[in-house]
């Protein structure tokens, strides 16, 4: 169990989180599908970051939990590139 990776790991849960929600108001306005499976991806993201939270913890997590820092960094590059996709203005 190392900080660094409990951090990521919760960075992974925090962007993902709140880079859901912009899509889910968008949907709610529209009712594109598009924005609800991007919403959906985030949310699935965030839910891998909040098992590799529960790994990172001292909590007696199953092993299958544990994750290493450069898979996280990936996904956590990811998320960010999300997040980037998602608040980028739109050019009409």
């Amino acid at each position: 169990m190392g900080l660094a990776e409990l951090f990521v790991a919760m960075l992974v849960v925090g962007i993902s989180c709140v880079n859901a929600a912009m899509p889910l108001g968008a949907f709610a306005r529209s009712k594109d599908g598009r924005f609800l499976a991007l919403s959906a991806g985030n949310l699935a993201l965030a839910l891998l970051g909040a098992l590799w939270t529960w790994g990172q913890l001292p909590l007696s997590a199953p092993s299958w939990t544990s994750a290493s820092l450069e898979s996280m960094t990936i996904v956590l590059v990811v998320a960010l590139l999300f997040l980037a996709a998602t608040i980028w203005p739109r050019h009409v």
